[in-house]
């Protein structure tokens, strides 16, 4: 009975907001559209109709700027009626968003880039974080004591320790990260039971996708040996998470993840091998698996955290698979290009 009266009001909210996100015929008629603009359009006819502006410049970082704000004022209506603990929860989800602004503010401010400040928004979604102080900055040092009354400032004091040697935000990015998800799954824990392990199961696949993403970064654009990519990666409850995060070859974790997940399914057997490729389609499997998860949870015993942070999650992967539309149609991709980049469709 107390789950029932902790969570009733807000499964309902939930729930009901659930009819709001968009359909695979949704995403398949934006898609069909002939140009940048026409999507756009499209878009309006559906439930982001009342809450987009109409008329919006063919600028793909106009766009993700107006869905960011979209998807976060929808998200914070979800929690209003969270109470106690599960509050404490929703207030870190919702933060997802405003440690989003910040760390583009910060790759703003790294590049000493003024010229797209129009693009930061929400200055304040949970904490009162100094945005424009921080771009403001004249050091990395600089920005932490803009950031002292927020939790983003240990963060940063541990990552400039970094930045200061190697001269990449990246390594601030790591901090802030591993702080947040940190946080997430303290608050996630002290709910106890049932809403622990669930909570658990629906944010593992976000962690897993964002460690993926990493190592398909450290791969590409920094010169970290494969030794020691562990360091970077956020520890998280799955087994795809905690694998990367051990001390090892990320080469050879790689491997072990993959022979696991894709036993069966390539061509020849044999080891997987590290490549973009595979982590590719591991992160593709990753989000597919958390919306099946998010689905299926949905489906259970209701007066739970599930319903909200199965909306949480889907919001996300929505918001993801709206920017990946948008990119690829200002990118000039083919509409089966940007079909095979979205996840989670169902």
């Amino acid at each position: 009975m107390k789950s029932l009266a902790r969570y009733a009001v807000a499964n309902a909210v939930a729930r009901t907001m659930l009819s709001e996100l968009l359909t695979r015929e949704d995403f398949e008629s934006i898609i069909r559209t002939a140009s940048f603009d026409e999507a756009w359009v499209a878009l309006g006819r559906t439930s982001y109709g009342d809450y987009i502006p109409h008329d919006i410049e063919d600028d793909e970082l106009a766009v993700e700027k107006a869905l960011r704000e979209v998807t976060a004022r929808r998200f914070k209506r979800a929690i209003r009626h969270l109470t106690g603990r599960p509050a404490e929860v929703g207030k870190v989800l919702l933060s997802r968003w405003e440690l989003d602004n910040l760390e583009f503010a910060l790759r703003l401010w790294h590049a000493r880039d003024t010229s797209l400040d129009q693009y930061i928004t929400y200055p304040s979604l949970v904490h009162d974080v100094p945005i424009y102080a921080v771009t403001a900055s004249e050091s990395i040092d600089e920005v932490a004591i803009a950031l002292r009354h927020t939790p983003y400032f240990e963060p940063v004091v541990a990552g400039s320790r970094s930045y200061k040697v190697k001269g990449s935000i990246f390594y601030v990015e790591v901090a802030l990260e591993t702080d947040y998800y940190t946080r997430l799954m303290n608050a996630i824990a002290a709910l106890g039971g049932k809403d622990t392990s669930d909570g658990e199961r629906l944010i593992a696949s976000e962690i897993d996708i964002l460690n993926l993403s990493w190592l398909a970064r450290l791969v590409q654009y920094y010169d970290v040996r494969e030794a020691e990519v562990h360091e970077f990666m956020i520890p998280g409850p799955s087994a795809i998470s905690r694998r990367l995060a051990a001390p090892g070859g990320a080469g050879e974790a790689l491997t072990d993840i993959t022979s696991d997940l894709l036993e069966g399914r390539q061509e020849g057997g044999g080891k997987a091998g590290f490549s973009l490729d595979r982590l590719s389609l591991l992160e593709h499997m990753v989000s597919e698996t958390g919306v099946d998860i998010a689905r299926g949870l949905l489906a259970g015993y209701p007066f739970r955290i599930t319903s909200t942070m199965a909306f949480y999650l889907l919001t996300r992967i929505e918001l993801r698979n709206l920017t990946t539309v948008f990119v690829g149609k200002a990118s000039g991709l083919t509409e089966s290009a940007i079909s095979a980049r979205l996840h989670g469709l169902r």
